[in-house]
Protein backbone atom coordinates (compact mmCIF):
# COMPACT_ATOMS: atom_id res chain seq x y z
CA UNK A 1 0.00 0.00 0.00
CA UNK A 2 2.81 2.52 -0.20
CA UNK A 3 3.57 2.32 -3.66
CA UNK A 4 1.25 4.76 -5.60
CA UNK A 5 1.74 2.48 -8.46
CA UNK A 6 -1.99 1.58 -8.91
CA UNK A 7 -2.37 -1.56 -11.32
CA UNK A 8 0.69 -3.54 -12.07
CA UNK A 9 2.30 -2.41 -15.79
CA UNK A 10 5.04 -3.74 -17.43
CA UNK A 11 5.17 -1.49 -21.15
CA UNK A 12 2.74 1.28 -19.92
CA UNK A 13 3.09 4.49 -18.63
CA UNK A 14 0.09 5.61 -16.28
CA UNK A 15 -0.87 9.21 -16.29
CA UNK A 16 -3.36 10.54 -13.14
CA UNK A 17 -6.29 13.13 -13.39
CA UNK A 18 -9.39 13.55 -11.21
CA UNK A 19 -12.31 11.35 -11.34
CA UNK A 20 -15.75 13.01 -13.60
CA UNK A 21 -17.58 10.37 -14.01
CA UNK A 22 -16.81 6.36 -12.74
CA UNK A 23 -16.43 3.48 -14.60
CA UNK A 24 -13.24 1.59 -17.15
CA UNK A 25 -13.27 2.33 -20.71
CA UNK A 26 -10.23 1.04 -23.34
CA UNK A 27 -10.49 2.20 -26.59
CA UNK A 28 -8.16 3.86 -29.40
CA UNK A 29 -7.58 7.45 -28.76
CA UNK A 30 -8.72 10.33 -30.85
CA UNK A 31 -7.27 13.75 -30.58
CA UNK A 32 -9.46 16.59 -30.11
CA UNK A 33 -7.35 19.93 -28.88
CA UNK A 34 -8.31 22.30 -31.17
CA UNK A 35 -8.63 25.81 -29.65
CA UNK A 36 -8.26 29.51 -29.81
CA UNK A 37 -5.06 29.95 -28.54
CA UNK A 38 -3.55 29.01 -32.21
CA UNK A 39 -5.72 31.62 -33.99
CA UNK A 40 -3.30 34.42 -35.10
CA UNK A 41 -4.56 38.29 -35.69
CA UNK A 42 -5.76 38.85 -39.36
CA UNK A 43 -6.79 42.24 -40.50
CA UNK A 44 -9.37 43.13 -43.04
CA UNK A 45 -9.41 45.13 -46.24
CA UNK A 46 -12.65 47.88 -46.02
CA UNK A 47 -13.92 45.90 -49.17
CA UNK A 48 -14.13 42.65 -47.10
CA UNK A 49 -15.84 43.74 -43.44
CA UNK A 50 -19.38 43.52 -44.99
CA UNK A 51 -18.94 39.68 -45.67
CA UNK A 52 -17.54 38.85 -42.74
CA UNK A 53 -20.78 40.27 -40.71
CA UNK A 54 -22.36 37.92 -42.80
CA UNK A 55 -20.48 35.10 -41.95
CA UNK A 56 -20.95 35.82 -38.12
CA UNK A 57 -24.94 35.22 -38.89
CA UNK A 58 -24.32 32.31 -40.89
CA UNK A 59 -21.85 30.80 -38.40
CA UNK A 60 -24.66 31.77 -35.17
CA UNK A 61 -27.34 30.70 -37.02
CA UNK A 62 -25.34 26.93 -37.84
CA UNK A 63 -24.25 26.59 -34.28
CA UNK A 64 -27.77 27.08 -32.77
CA UNK A 65 -29.20 24.53 -35.44
CA UNK A 66 -26.63 22.33 -34.50
CA UNK A 67 -27.25 22.73 -30.70
CA UNK A 68 -31.25 22.05 -30.84
CA UNK A 69 -30.60 19.18 -32.71
CA UNK A 70 -28.15 17.37 -30.38
CA UNK A 71 -30.59 18.67 -27.23
CA UNK A 72 -33.87 17.30 -29.22
CA UNK A 73 -31.76 14.01 -29.74
CA UNK A 74 -29.70 13.39 -26.94
CA UNK A 75 -32.53 14.40 -24.67
CA UNK A 76 -32.91 11.08 -23.03
CA UNK A 77 -29.55 10.87 -21.34
CA UNK A 78 -30.75 13.99 -18.83
CA UNK A 79 -32.87 15.19 -16.66
CA UNK A 80 -34.98 18.54 -16.81
CA UNK A 81 -32.63 20.10 -15.29
CA UNK A 82 -29.68 18.80 -17.14
CA UNK A 83 -31.62 19.76 -20.47
CA UNK A 84 -31.57 23.41 -19.26
CA UNK A 85 -27.74 23.87 -19.72
CA UNK A 86 -28.52 23.35 -23.29
CA UNK A 87 -30.73 26.16 -23.47
CA UNK A 88 -28.68 28.15 -21.66
CA UNK A 89 -25.96 28.35 -24.33
CA UNK A 90 -28.76 28.88 -26.73
CA UNK A 91 -29.41 31.79 -24.41
CA UNK A 92 -25.50 32.71 -24.74
CA UNK A 93 -25.55 32.07 -28.67
CA UNK A 94 -28.43 34.64 -29.29
CA UNK A 95 -27.42 37.37 -26.58
CA UNK A 96 -27.27 40.43 -28.23
CA UNK A 97 -24.64 42.15 -26.11
CA UNK A 98 -22.03 39.11 -27.35
CA UNK A 99 -22.90 39.32 -31.09
CA UNK A 100 -22.66 43.60 -30.78
CA UNK A 101 -19.40 42.90 -29.40
CA UNK A 102 -17.93 40.36 -32.05
CA UNK A 103 -19.68 42.61 -35.04
CA UNK A 104 -17.53 45.77 -33.29
CA UNK A 105 -14.45 44.46 -33.77
CA UNK A 106 -14.97 43.07 -36.78
CA UNK A 107 -16.12 46.79 -38.08
CA UNK A 108 -14.47 48.95 -35.60
CA UNK A 109 -11.05 46.92 -35.46
CA UNK A 110 -11.58 45.10 -38.84
CA UNK A 111 -10.41 41.86 -37.14
CA UNK A 112 -11.69 38.82 -39.11
CA UNK A 113 -14.39 36.65 -37.75
CA UNK A 114 -11.85 34.16 -35.94
CA UNK A 115 -9.38 36.77 -34.66
CA UNK A 116 -12.33 38.99 -33.14
CA UNK A 117 -13.79 35.71 -31.54
CA UNK A 118 -10.41 35.37 -29.56
CA UNK A 119 -9.81 38.55 -28.73
CA UNK A 120 -13.54 38.94 -27.49
CA UNK A 121 -13.05 35.53 -25.61
CA UNK A 122 -9.46 36.99 -23.91
CA UNK A 123 -11.56 39.98 -23.05
CA UNK A 124 -13.95 37.94 -20.77
CA UNK A 125 -11.18 35.41 -19.43
CA UNK A 126 -9.32 38.43 -17.83
CA UNK A 127 -12.72 39.84 -16.38
CA UNK A 128 -13.92 36.72 -14.77
CA UNK A 129 -10.00 36.23 -13.32
CA UNK A 130 -10.59 39.18 -11.26
CA UNK A 131 -13.62 37.42 -9.36
CA UNK A 132 -12.83 34.66 -7.90
CA UNK A 133 -16.46 32.50 -8.28
CA UNK A 134 -17.50 29.11 -9.43
CA UNK A 135 -20.33 30.37 -11.08
CA UNK A 136 -18.06 33.15 -12.77
CA UNK A 137 -15.67 29.72 -13.79
CA UNK A 138 -18.84 27.96 -15.17
CA UNK A 139 -19.99 30.70 -16.98
CA UNK A 140 -16.30 31.30 -18.39
CA UNK A 141 -16.08 27.69 -19.37
CA UNK A 142 -19.34 28.15 -20.80
CA UNK A 143 -18.59 31.08 -22.86
CA UNK A 144 -15.06 29.11 -24.31
CA UNK A 145 -17.70 26.04 -25.13
CA UNK A 146 -20.11 28.35 -27.16
CA UNK A 147 -16.63 30.26 -28.96
CA UNK A 148 -15.31 26.87 -29.88
CA UNK A 149 -18.59 25.79 -31.10
CA UNK A 150 -18.52 28.61 -33.57
CA UNK A 151 -14.84 28.54 -34.54
CA UNK A 152 -15.90 24.49 -35.77
CA UNK A 153 -18.63 26.17 -37.95
CA UNK A 154 -16.69 29.12 -39.11
CA UNK A 155 -14.60 26.57 -41.36
CA UNK A 156 -15.80 25.60 -44.63
CA UNK A 157 -18.02 22.09 -44.64
CA UNK A 158 -15.01 20.24 -46.07
CA UNK A 159 -12.86 21.02 -43.35
CA UNK A 160 -15.48 20.00 -40.95
CA UNK A 161 -15.84 16.75 -42.27
CA UNK A 162 -14.84 14.25 -39.31
CA UNK A 163 -13.63 10.62 -39.12
CA UNK A 164 -17.04 9.02 -38.52
CA UNK A 165 -16.09 5.92 -37.69
CA UNK A 166 -15.11 6.88 -33.63
CA UNK A 167 -17.15 4.06 -32.21
CA UNK A 168 -15.83 2.48 -29.09
CA UNK A 169 -12.70 5.40 -29.24
CA UNK A 170 -11.66 7.56 -26.56
CA UNK A 171 -12.08 11.42 -27.13
CA UNK A 172 -8.68 13.42 -25.79
CA UNK A 173 -9.96 17.22 -25.28
CA UNK A 174 -8.45 20.14 -23.65
CA UNK A 175 -11.21 20.86 -21.74
CA UNK A 176 -14.24 18.93 -20.91
CA UNK A 177 -17.37 20.66 -22.45
CA UNK A 178 -21.08 19.99 -23.64
CA UNK A 179 -20.03 20.29 -26.94
CA UNK A 180 -17.25 17.44 -26.77
CA UNK A 181 -19.79 15.47 -24.75
CA UNK A 182 -22.10 15.51 -27.60
CA UNK A 183 -19.72 14.58 -30.09
CA UNK A 184 -18.90 11.73 -27.46
CA UNK A 185 -22.53 10.56 -27.71
CA UNK A 186 -23.07 10.88 -31.30
CA UNK A 187 -20.29 8.89 -32.45
CA UNK A 188 -20.23 6.40 -29.76
CA UNK A 189 -17.14 6.96 -27.64
CA UNK A 190 -16.85 5.37 -24.68
CA UNK A 191 -14.62 7.22 -22.50
CA UNK A 192 -13.30 11.00 -22.26
CA UNK A 193 -9.80 12.36 -21.19
CA UNK A 194 -9.17 15.91 -20.64
CA UNK A 195 -6.26 18.27 -20.36
CA UNK A 196 -7.94 20.49 -17.88
CA UNK A 197 -11.57 21.65 -16.48
CA UNK A 198 -13.62 21.45 -12.94
CA UNK A 199 -15.67 18.65 -11.55
CA UNK A 200 -18.26 21.45 -11.20
CA UNK A 201 -19.10 22.39 -14.79
CA UNK A 202 -21.94 21.95 -16.31
CA UNK A 203 -19.72 19.42 -18.96
CA UNK A 204 -18.36 17.10 -16.02
CA UNK A 205 -22.41 17.03 -14.71
CA UNK A 206 -23.51 15.97 -18.03
CA UNK A 207 -20.89 13.92 -18.07
CA UNK A 208 -21.82 11.74 -15.39
CA UNK A 209 -25.05 12.36 -16.12
CA UNK A 210 -24.39 10.19 -19.41
CA UNK A 211 -22.53 7.81 -17.62
CA UNK A 212 -19.47 7.91 -19.83
CA UNK A 213 -16.36 7.08 -17.88
CA UNK A 214 -14.54 10.52 -17.71
CA UNK A 215 -11.04 11.60 -16.16
CA UNK A 216 -9.82 15.62 -16.39
CA UNK A 217 -7.15 17.92 -15.36
CA UNK A 218 -4.58 15.29 -16.46
CA UNK A 219 -2.32 17.93 -17.70
CA UNK A 220 -0.03 18.23 -20.54
CA UNK A 221 -1.40 15.54 -22.71
CA UNK A 222 -0.02 16.74 -26.15
CA UNK A 223 3.38 14.40 -26.56
CA UNK A 224 1.97 12.17 -24.01
CA UNK A 225 -0.69 11.13 -25.94
CA UNK A 226 -1.37 10.79 -29.74
CA UNK A 227 -3.96 9.63 -32.13
CA UNK A 228 -4.06 6.22 -32.66
CA UNK A 229 -2.60 4.13 -29.70
CA UNK A 230 -4.56 2.83 -26.70
CA UNK A 231 -5.61 3.89 -24.01
CA UNK A 232 -7.55 2.49 -20.85
CA UNK A 233 -9.45 5.58 -18.95
CA UNK A 234 -9.58 4.70 -15.27
CA UNK A 235 -12.63 6.50 -14.40
CA UNK A 236 -13.26 5.51 -10.59
CA UNK A 237 -9.36 6.33 -9.88
CA UNK A 238 -8.81 9.29 -11.90
CA UNK A 239 -6.41 7.52 -14.03
CA UNK A 240 -5.14 6.74 -17.43
CA UNK A 241 -3.09 4.01 -19.03
CA UNK A 242 -1.37 4.53 -22.20
CA UNK A 243 -0.81 0.66 -24.18
CA UNK A 244 -2.13 -1.26 -21.20
CA UNK A 245 -1.04 -4.87 -21.15
CA UNK A 246 -4.03 -7.03 -22.12
CA UNK A 247 -4.65 -9.05 -18.58
CA UNK A 248 -4.78 -5.29 -17.01
CA UNK A 249 -7.39 -4.29 -19.36
CA UNK A 250 -9.13 -7.20 -19.13
CA UNK A 251 -8.78 -7.31 -14.70
CA UNK A 252 -10.24 -3.60 -15.31
CA UNK A 253 -13.03 -4.59 -16.86
CA UNK A 254 -13.85 -6.86 -14.20
CA UNK A 255 -12.83 -10.16 -16.12
CA UNK A 256 -10.58 -12.26 -15.38
CA UNK A 257 -7.38 -12.75 -18.14
CA UNK A 258 -6.95 -15.73 -20.46
CA UNK A 259 -6.11 -18.61 -17.81
CA UNK A 260 -7.13 -17.09 -14.71
CA UNK A 261 -5.40 -15.40 -12.25
CA UNK A 262 -4.64 -16.25 -8.60
CA UNK A 263 -7.41 -14.84 -6.16
CA UNK A 264 -6.47 -13.15 -2.96
CA UNK A 265 -6.04 -14.70 0.07
CA UNK A 266 -6.64 -13.32 3.67
CA UNK A 267 -4.31 -10.82 4.03
CA UNK A 268 -1.69 -10.99 6.42
CA UNK A 269 1.54 -9.30 7.64
CA UNK A 270 5.25 -11.57 7.64
CA UNK A 271 4.72 -12.51 10.91
CA UNK A 272 1.17 -13.84 10.68
CA UNK A 273 -1.04 -10.74 12.10
CA UNK A 274 -4.37 -11.21 10.56
CA UNK A 275 -5.51 -7.80 8.44
CA UNK A 276 -9.01 -6.83 6.95
CA UNK A 277 -8.29 -5.76 3.73
CA UNK A 278 -11.46 -4.91 2.24
CA UNK A 279 -12.14 -2.57 -0.66
CA UNK A 280 -13.83 0.59 -1.33
CA UNK A 281 -15.59 1.13 -4.31
CA UNK A 282 -18.42 3.27 -6.12
CA UNK A 283 -20.58 1.63 -8.23
CA UNK A 284 -21.78 -2.51 -8.59
CA UNK A 285 -19.59 -3.22 -11.78
CA UNK A 286 -16.73 -2.37 -9.58
CA UNK A 287 -17.85 -4.60 -6.62
CA UNK A 288 -17.89 -7.56 -9.04
CA UNK A 289 -14.51 -6.85 -10.10
CA UNK A 290 -13.36 -6.82 -6.44
CA UNK A 291 -15.12 -9.84 -5.96
CA UNK A 292 -13.54 -11.79 -8.75
CA UNK A 293 -9.90 -10.98 -7.44
CA UNK A 294 -11.32 -13.13 -4.01
CA UNK A 295 -12.66 -9.90 -1.59
CA UNK A 296 -15.80 -10.57 -0.01
CA UNK A 297 -16.43 -7.35 1.52
CA UNK A 298 -16.71 -3.60 0.60
CA UNK A 299 -15.35 -1.68 3.60
CA UNK A 300 -16.83 1.92 2.11
CA UNK A 301 -18.98 2.58 -0.85
CA UNK A 302 -19.55 5.88 -2.13
CA UNK A 303 -23.43 6.75 -2.65
CA UNK A 304 -22.64 10.17 -4.62
CA UNK A 305 -23.30 8.98 -8.11
CA UNK A 306 -26.83 8.58 -8.51
CA UNK A 307 -27.89 11.73 -6.26
CA UNK A 308 -25.53 13.55 -8.73
CA UNK A 309 -26.82 12.13 -12.41
CA UNK A 310 -30.68 12.48 -10.98
CA UNK A 311 -29.73 16.17 -9.95
CA UNK A 312 -30.61 15.64 -6.47
CA UNK A 313 -33.64 13.47 -7.58
CA UNK A 314 -32.74 9.87 -7.49
CA UNK A 315 -35.67 7.26 -7.24
CA UNK A 316 -36.45 5.34 -4.67
CA UNK A 317 -37.18 2.04 -6.77
CA UNK A 318 -33.74 2.54 -8.48
CA UNK A 319 -31.30 3.21 -5.41
CA UNK A 320 -32.97 -0.01 -3.89
CA UNK A 321 -31.86 -1.76 -7.10
CA UNK A 322 -28.67 -0.76 -7.70
CA UNK A 323 -28.01 -1.29 -3.77
CA UNK A 324 -28.98 -4.48 -4.17
CA UNK A 325 -26.88 -5.15 -7.16
CA UNK A 326 -23.77 -4.49 -4.76
CA UNK A 327 -24.95 -6.68 -1.72
CA UNK A 328 -25.62 -9.51 -4.08
CA UNK A 329 -21.54 -9.07 -5.25
CA UNK A 330 -19.86 -9.46 -1.77
CA UNK A 331 -21.01 -10.87 1.64
CA UNK A 332 -20.76 -7.89 3.61
CA UNK A 333 -21.20 -3.77 2.68
CA UNK A 334 -20.57 -0.58 4.47
CA UNK A 335 -22.40 2.45 2.64
CA UNK A 336 -21.65 5.50 2.86
CA UNK A 337 -24.05 8.55 2.93
CA UNK A 338 -23.84 11.08 -0.20
CA UNK A 339 -20.93 13.25 0.84
CA UNK A 340 -22.05 16.56 -1.18
CA UNK A 341 -20.81 19.77 -1.78
CA UNK A 342 -22.08 23.24 -3.45
CA UNK A 343 -19.45 22.80 -5.77
CA UNK A 344 -21.97 20.00 -7.45
CA UNK A 345 -24.31 22.73 -8.62
CA UNK A 346 -27.49 20.48 -8.15
CA UNK A 347 -30.08 23.51 -7.56
CA UNK A 348 -32.54 21.84 -5.75
CA UNK A 349 -30.28 21.30 -2.98
CA UNK A 350 -28.05 24.01 -3.33
CA UNK A 351 -30.12 27.09 -4.70
CA UNK A 352 -27.03 29.51 -3.56
CA UNK A 353 -23.47 29.20 -4.23
CA UNK A 354 -21.22 29.01 -1.29
CA UNK A 355 -17.83 31.09 -0.65
CA UNK A 356 -16.14 27.42 -0.03
CA UNK A 357 -17.90 24.57 -0.64
CA UNK A 358 -15.57 21.99 0.97
CA UNK A 359 -16.46 24.12 4.34
CA UNK A 360 -19.95 24.84 3.87
CA UNK A 361 -23.34 22.25 3.73
CA UNK A 362 -22.05 19.12 2.56
CA UNK A 363 -22.23 15.47 4.48
CA UNK A 364 -24.48 15.18 7.24
CA UNK A 365 -25.21 18.90 7.19
CA UNK A 366 -26.69 18.61 3.93
CA UNK A 367 -28.68 15.56 5.10
CA UNK A 368 -29.44 16.88 8.17
CA UNK A 369 -30.82 20.25 5.92
CA UNK A 370 -32.86 17.78 3.71
CA UNK A 371 -34.59 15.27 5.62
CA UNK A 372 -35.91 13.84 2.54
CA UNK A 373 -33.07 13.31 0.79
CA UNK A 374 -31.91 11.39 4.14
CA UNK A 375 -35.27 9.37 4.41
CA UNK A 376 -34.70 8.10 0.64
CA UNK A 377 -31.65 7.28 0.96
CA UNK A 378 -31.91 4.98 4.54
CA UNK A 379 -35.08 3.48 2.80
CA UNK A 380 -33.61 2.88 -0.44
CA UNK A 381 -30.69 0.67 1.99
CA UNK A 382 -33.12 -1.23 4.31
CA UNK A 383 -35.22 -2.16 0.98
CA UNK A 384 -31.83 -3.32 -0.15
CA UNK A 385 -30.23 -5.25 2.52
CA UNK A 386 -33.42 -7.27 3.57
CA UNK A 387 -32.37 -10.06 5.89
CA UNK A 388 -28.42 -8.53 6.52
CA UNK A 389 -27.25 -6.17 8.90
CA UNK A 390 -27.29 -2.60 7.33
CA UNK A 391 -23.69 -1.09 7.60
CA UNK A 392 -24.18 2.70 6.95
CA UNK A 393 -21.47 5.54 7.58
CA UNK A 394 -21.92 9.32 7.79
CA UNK A 395 -19.62 11.57 6.33
CA UNK A 396 -18.11 14.61 7.78
CA UNK A 397 -19.38 14.67 11.55
CA UNK A 398 -18.68 17.58 13.69
CA UNK A 399 -20.09 16.57 17.16
CA UNK A 400 -23.06 13.55 18.55
CA UNK A 401 -25.77 15.41 17.90
CA UNK A 402 -25.61 14.72 14.19
CA UNK A 403 -25.05 10.69 15.18
CA UNK A 404 -28.39 10.78 17.02
CA UNK A 405 -30.35 12.96 14.49
CA UNK A 406 -28.91 10.53 12.06
CA UNK A 407 -29.95 7.29 13.99
CA UNK A 408 -33.21 8.72 14.84
CA UNK A 409 -34.00 9.32 10.96
CA UNK A 410 -32.84 5.42 10.71
CA UNK A 411 -35.62 4.18 13.27
CA UNK A 412 -37.91 5.95 11.58
CA UNK A 413 -37.24 5.01 8.26
CA UNK A 414 -36.98 1.45 9.49
CA UNK A 415 -40.60 1.64 11.31
CA UNK A 416 -42.28 3.21 8.05
CA UNK A 417 -40.87 0.37 6.01
CA UNK A 418 -42.14 -2.42 9.04
CA UNK A 419 -45.56 -0.57 8.40
CA UNK A 420 -45.46 -1.06 4.64
CA UNK A 421 -44.77 -4.97 5.17
CA UNK A 422 -41.45 -4.46 4.40
CA UNK A 423 -38.36 -7.00 6.58
CA UNK A 424 -37.42 -4.70 8.51
CA UNK A 425 -35.42 -7.28 10.84
CA UNK A 426 -32.19 -6.68 10.55
CA UNK A 427 -30.49 -3.46 12.40
CA UNK A 428 -28.72 -0.74 11.40
CA UNK A 429 -25.29 0.10 12.15
CA UNK A 430 -24.06 3.27 12.08
CA UNK A 431 -20.46 4.56 11.51
CA UNK A 432 -18.59 7.91 12.00
CA UNK A 433 -16.31 9.29 9.65
CA UNK A 434 -13.74 10.79 10.95
CA UNK A 435 -12.44 13.58 8.35
CA UNK A 436 -12.95 16.78 10.52
CA UNK A 437 -10.89 18.27 13.71
CA UNK A 438 -13.64 18.57 15.58
CA UNK A 439 -14.79 15.05 15.35
CA UNK A 440 -10.85 13.74 16.01
CA UNK A 441 -11.17 16.08 19.34
CA UNK A 442 -14.70 14.39 20.05
CA UNK A 443 -13.49 10.99 19.15
CA UNK A 444 -14.68 9.05 23.39
CA UNK A 445 -17.88 11.31 22.71
CA UNK A 446 -18.47 10.49 18.84
CA UNK A 447 -16.91 6.53 19.28
CA UNK A 448 -19.91 5.97 22.10
CA UNK A 449 -22.66 6.73 20.24
CA UNK A 450 -21.83 5.14 16.79
CA UNK A 451 -21.38 1.18 16.06
CA UNK A 452 -18.11 1.70 13.98
CA UNK A 453 -15.68 4.23 12.43
CA UNK A 454 -13.80 5.01 8.92
CA UNK A 455 -11.10 7.46 8.96
CA UNK A 456 -11.16 9.52 5.82
CA UNK A 457 -7.39 10.14 5.77
CA UNK A 458 -7.34 12.71 2.56
CA UNK A 459 -10.25 15.22 3.98
CA UNK A 460 -8.86 14.44 7.99
CA UNK A 461 -5.41 15.48 6.38
CA UNK A 462 -6.50 18.69 4.44
CA UNK A 463 -8.63 19.86 7.46
CA UNK A 464 -5.80 19.74 9.97
CA UNK A 465 -3.61 21.11 7.59
CA UNK A 466 -5.64 23.41 6.23
CA UNK A 467 -4.60 22.64 2.45
CA UNK A 468 -6.62 22.09 -0.61
CA UNK A 469 -5.18 19.53 -2.59
CA UNK A 470 -6.93 21.17 -5.78
CA UNK A 471 -4.17 23.82 -5.05
CA UNK A 472 -1.57 24.44 -7.43
CA UNK A 473 1.22 25.85 -5.08
CA UNK A 474 3.87 23.40 -3.57
CA UNK A 475 4.16 25.03 -0.36
CA UNK A 476 0.05 23.92 0.19
CA UNK A 477 0.47 20.54 -1.14
CA UNK A 478 3.90 19.63 0.65
CA UNK A 479 1.88 18.66 3.93
CA UNK A 480 -0.16 16.29 1.76
CA UNK A 481 2.60 14.82 -0.54
CA UNK A 482 3.89 13.00 2.60
CA UNK A 483 2.81 11.78 6.57
CA UNK A 484 2.68 14.09 8.41
CA UNK A 485 3.15 13.69 12.39
CA UNK A 486 -0.16 15.64 13.13
CA UNK A 487 -2.38 13.21 11.16
CA UNK A 488 0.12 10.35 12.49
CA UNK A 489 -0.80 11.22 16.04
CA UNK A 490 -4.40 11.96 14.84
CA UNK A 491 -5.61 8.18 14.16
CA UNK A 492 -3.09 6.51 16.76
CA UNK A 493 -5.55 8.51 19.17
CA UNK A 494 -8.80 7.19 17.40
CA UNK A 495 -7.58 3.75 16.86
CA UNK A 496 -6.65 3.67 20.72
CA UNK A 497 -9.95 5.18 21.60
CA UNK A 498 -11.79 2.53 19.19
CA UNK A 499 -9.82 -0.43 20.86
CA UNK A 500 -10.27 0.75 23.97
CA UNK A 501 -14.49 1.13 23.47
CA UNK A 502 -14.48 -2.11 21.47
CA UNK A 503 -15.35 -0.56 18.07
CA UNK A 504 -13.84 -1.29 14.93
CA UNK A 505 -12.44 1.34 13.04
CA UNK A 506 -10.65 1.04 9.82
CA UNK A 507 -9.28 3.43 7.37
CA UNK A 508 -9.57 4.76 3.64
CA UNK A 509 -8.13 7.47 1.48
CA UNK A 510 -5.70 7.89 -1.77
CA UNK A 511 -2.85 8.80 1.29
CA UNK A 512 -2.75 5.27 1.58
CA UNK A 513 -0.56 5.07 -1.09
CA UNK A 514 2.50 7.83 0.13
CA UNK A 515 5.60 6.32 0.27
CA UNK A 516 5.73 4.71 4.18
CA UNK A 517 2.41 5.88 5.23
CA UNK A 518 0.51 2.16 5.68
CA UNK A 519 3.60 1.28 7.81
CA UNK A 520 3.18 4.10 10.05
CA UNK A 521 -0.97 2.87 10.21
CA UNK A 522 -0.10 -0.70 10.91
CA UNK A 523 2.72 0.89 14.10
CA UNK A 524 -0.41 2.75 15.30
CA UNK A 525 -2.74 0.26 15.37
CA UNK A 526 -4.66 0.80 12.16
CA UNK A 527 -5.79 -3.10 11.29
CA UNK A 528 -8.85 -2.38 8.49
CA UNK A 529 -8.15 -0.87 5.13
CA UNK A 530 -10.37 0.02 2.49
CA UNK A 531 -8.35 0.10 -0.56
CA UNK A 532 -10.12 0.98 -4.14
CA UNK A 533 -9.78 -1.86 -6.75
CA UNK A 534 -6.86 -1.16 -8.74
CA UNK A 535 -4.25 -1.19 -6.35
CA UNK A 536 -5.78 -4.37 -4.52
CA UNK A 537 -3.42 -6.68 -5.24
CA UNK A 538 -0.65 -4.98 -4.93
CA UNK A 539 -1.89 -3.82 -1.34
CA UNK A 540 -2.47 -7.53 -0.86
CA UNK A 541 1.23 -8.18 -1.67
CA UNK A 542 2.85 -5.15 0.45
CA UNK A 543 1.24 -6.40 3.52
CA UNK A 544 2.45 -9.53 3.38
CA UNK A 545 6.14 -7.87 3.43
CA UNK A 546 5.34 -5.62 6.58
CA UNK A 547 7.32 -6.33 9.68
CA UNK A 548 4.75 -5.35 12.49
CA UNK A 549 7.53 -4.86 15.10
CA UNK A 550 9.26 -3.01 12.73
CA UNK A 551 6.51 -0.88 11.64
CA UNK A 552 5.24 -0.27 15.42
CA UNK A 553 8.79 1.02 16.60
CA UNK A 554 9.41 3.57 13.57
CA UNK A 555 5.82 4.65 14.31
CA UNK A 556 6.64 5.55 17.64
CA UNK A 557 9.71 7.21 16.85
CA UNK A 558 6.92 9.33 14.22
CA UNK A 559 4.53 10.30 16.75
CA UNK A 560 7.15 12.09 18.35
CA UNK A 561 8.51 13.96 15.56
CA UNK A 562 6.50 17.50 14.83
CA UNK A 563 7.67 18.29 11.08
CA UNK A 564 6.63 16.14 7.83
CA UNK A 565 10.37 16.26 7.27
CA UNK A 566 11.65 14.74 10.48
CA UNK A 567 9.27 12.37 10.13
CA UNK A 568 10.46 10.92 6.78
CA UNK A 569 14.30 11.33 8.20
CA UNK A 570 13.50 8.24 10.47
CA UNK A 571 11.63 6.01 7.55
CA UNK A 572 13.78 2.59 6.29
CA UNK A 573 14.54 3.34 3.43
CA UNK A 574 13.26 0.33 1.71
CA UNK A 575 9.69 1.99 2.65
CA UNK A 576 10.29 5.25 0.52
CA UNK A 577 12.34 3.54 -2.32
CA UNK A 578 10.33 4.37 -5.62
CA UNK A 579 9.24 1.38 -7.46
CA UNK A 580 11.51 1.01 -10.27
CA UNK A 581 10.15 2.61 -13.96
CA UNK A 582 9.57 0.87 -17.33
Amino acid sequence: MASPVPIQQTNSITLAGQSVSPGVAYGRVFLSMEGLEAIGTRRLEDHEVEAELARVDSVARAARVSLVHQRDQLGEHFTPDQRRIFDTHLTMLEDPTIEADLRSRIVDDRLSFESALKDMLEVYERLFEVVESANLRNKLSDMRDIALRLLRFSRPPSERVRDQDRKGGILVVRELSLSDLTEALDNGITGLIAEQGSLSSHGAILTRAAGIPAVIGVGEIEGRLRSGVHVLVDGDNGLVLVEPEPETVQVAQGRAPEGGFETLGPAALADGTSIQLEAAVAAPSEAKQVRSLGIRTIGMYRTELPVMQRQGRPREDSLSVLYGQVVHAVEEVCYRLPDLTSASEISNLYPLAEPNPLCGVRGVRLLLKCPDLLSLQLRALLRATAGKVVKVAVPFVIDAEEMRAVRLAADNAREELRLEGVEVSHPVELGVVFETPASTLLGRELLQVADFALIGLDTLAESLLMADRRSHEEQVLRGLQSPHPVVLRAVRKLVSLAEGLGKDIGVYGESLVQPGFAQLLIGVGVRRFAVRPAILRQSHEMLAAMDSDLCERVAEQACRTSTASDLEAILPQSWVEPLPQD
